[in-house]
């Protein structure tokens, strides 16, 4: 299933369970379809219907049935006009960085000249602060700092519930599903601060984290490998790859972060696959502009719009 969050006209959180074919998507408000059927048997928020568990999930997929089959049309919205949020109100969000073989291949020379010391012994990775999230067709402003404002594909797991020092083999138990990070950057920041061994600023400008546009549940991708995605600017593919070129797969990052402690509404994100900007020869012509349409598909997941100011 596909499930989302939308803010409804009193300004409240509102789930919304997305249907159809990518050519024509609709929009059920689950609130609106559970009402008639009884009793909400829990709040209306994805906070709510992630600590459901599978118990919230067979709801869904109960209220999905009965509204496709009998549904009022008052039910469903086109899902262009839906208003959306963030998919889950977010934690923490670990994002991965240098974890796709081919982009880890393109930036090598860079990122050492940096003086970046390259390794893949355990995950590389840095924090995307929770306040620069964003919902899809949102406009983010290019940072006046920078001109290399660069794009980033991510593909996204969603933690569900609470694991410490979890295996890897038990790893993917623990998401509830898959999303989309636009992991944008502000690439003259962030090489400054690469050469003082962090990432922070050039990676949390507010907006930069464009999220979204909803959360495919893990029932339907019991095996993340098979992700498939590709970022667009303007129409024209600039990223395309899948999950197969993972150094980290999915299991092997979870199992890492653990380590941590992990809640409901962690993320972890894959990294970025080939195609960045900063990756190419002549980088000022990819780099992101004021204007500039960017989307970021995953074929399982969706499509995150965002444009650029």
């Amino acid at each position: 299933m596909k499930i989302g969050r939308y803010r409804g006209v009193d300004g409240a959180e509102r789930l919304g369970l997305v249907l159809g074919s990518s050519q024509a998507l609709r929009v059920l408000d689950v609130g609106a379809a559970l009402a008639a059927m009884g009793p909400l048997p829990f709040p209306n928020t994805m906070d709510a219907l992630v600590d459901a568990g599978e118990r919230g999930l067979d709801v869904l997929r109960q209220v999905c049935e009965r509204a496709e089959r009998a549904g009022e049309a008052a039910w469903f919205m086109a899902e262009a006009r839906v208003p959306w949020l963030v998919p889950i109100q977010v934690r923490n969000c670990i994002a991965g960085g240098r974890n796709f073989g081919a982009h880890r291949a393109e930036t090598l020379e860079y990122w050492t000249k940096q003086g970046a010391k390259l390794h893949s012994e355990i995950p590389m990775g840095f924090i995307k602060l929770a306040s620069v999230m964003v919902p899809t067709r949102s406009t983010v402003r290019r940072p006046p700092e920078t001109q290399w404002f660069d794009y980033e594909i991510e593909p996204t797991a969603v933690i569900g519930r609470s694991a410490e020092r979890i295996s890897e083999d038990k790893a993917l138990s623990v998401v509830f599903g898959y999303t989309i990070l636009n992991d944008l950057s502000a690439r003259e920041l962030q090489r400054k601060e690469m050469a003082n061994q962090s990432i922070l600023l050039g990676k949390n400008f507010p907006g930069l984290g464009p999220l979204g546009p909803w959360i495919t549940t893990a029932d339907e991708i019991p095996d993340p490998s098979v992700l498939e995605f590709e970022l667009r600017v303007n129409g024209q593919v600039r990223q395309k790859a899948d999950c197969r070129d993972l150094i980290f797969p999915f299991p092997a990052m979870i199992a890492h972060w653990s380590r941590m402690g992990l809640a409901r509404g962690d993320l972890i994100t894959t990294g970025s696959p080939e195609g960045v900007a900063i990756g190419r020869p002549d980088p000022m012509a990819f780099y992101l502009q004021p204007g500039d349409r960017v989307e970021a598909e995953v074929a399982q997941i969706g499509i995150l719009e965002t444009l650029i100011a």
